[in-house]
C-alpha cells in the first residue's frame, strides 16, 4: 500500500514536470512545479479514503493553488505557470473519457454518472483557486489597513 502510495506521487511529480516541460515553464522552475504537482496530489490521494472525488480534488486543488500563490511571489513568476502544470494530475481526463465510450456503447446512464463526477472534478479545482485567491486578497487588504 505504501510503496503504491509512493509510486503514485512519484507519477504525479513526473507528469507535472513532464507537462511543464510541454508548455515550456522556465527551466528553473520546474522543480517547484513537480513539487506543487505533487503535494497537491499526496493530499489528493489522502483525501481519497473518504470515496468522495469532488472533496478530494477540492483539498488537493486547495494545496496546489496556495503552493502555487506562494511560489509566484518568491520566485517572480506569474501565478500560471504553476498553476497549469500542477493541476494536471488532478483532471478529470478519465471521466471525460468515459462519457464518450459509454455514449458510444449506448450506455446514457453511465455517462451521464461520468458526466456529472467530471463537472463535479472540474467544478472543485475552479472553487479551490478561488478560494485561496480570494482568501489571499482579503489577508492584503486587511494588511494594508494596519
Amino acid at each position: 500500500m505504501a510503496i503504491t502510495f509512493l509510486f503514485q506521487i512519484l507519477g504525479a511529480y513526473l507528469a507535472t514536470v513532464t507537462s511543464g516541460v510541454i508548455l515550456e515553464t522556465p527551466k528553473h522552475l520546474l522543480f517547484q512545479t513537480g513539487f506543487i504537482g505533487a503535494a497537491g496530489y499526496s493530499v489528493y490521494l489522502v483525501a481519497l479514503t473518504t470515496n468522495d472525488k469532488a472533496v478530494a480534488t477540492l483539498l488537493g486543488g486547495l494545496v496546489i493553488a496556495f503552493l502555487s500563490q506562494v511560489s509566484a511571489r518568491r520566485l517572480f513568476a506569474p501565478v500560471t505557470v504553476f498553476y497549469i502544470p500542477s493541476f494536471f494530475p488532478l483532471v478529470p481526463g478519465a471521466s471525460v473519457y468515459r462519457i464518450a465510450y459509454y455514449y458510444i456503447q449506448d450506455n446514457p446512464q453511465l455517462a451521464g454518472d461520468n458526466l456529472i463526477e467530471s463537472i463535479l472534478i472540474s467544478g472543485a479545482i475552479a472553487l479551490s483557486i478561488f478560494i485561496i485567491d480570494s482568501l489571499l486578497d482579503i489577508y492584503s487588504h486587511v494588511k494594508k489597513k494596519v
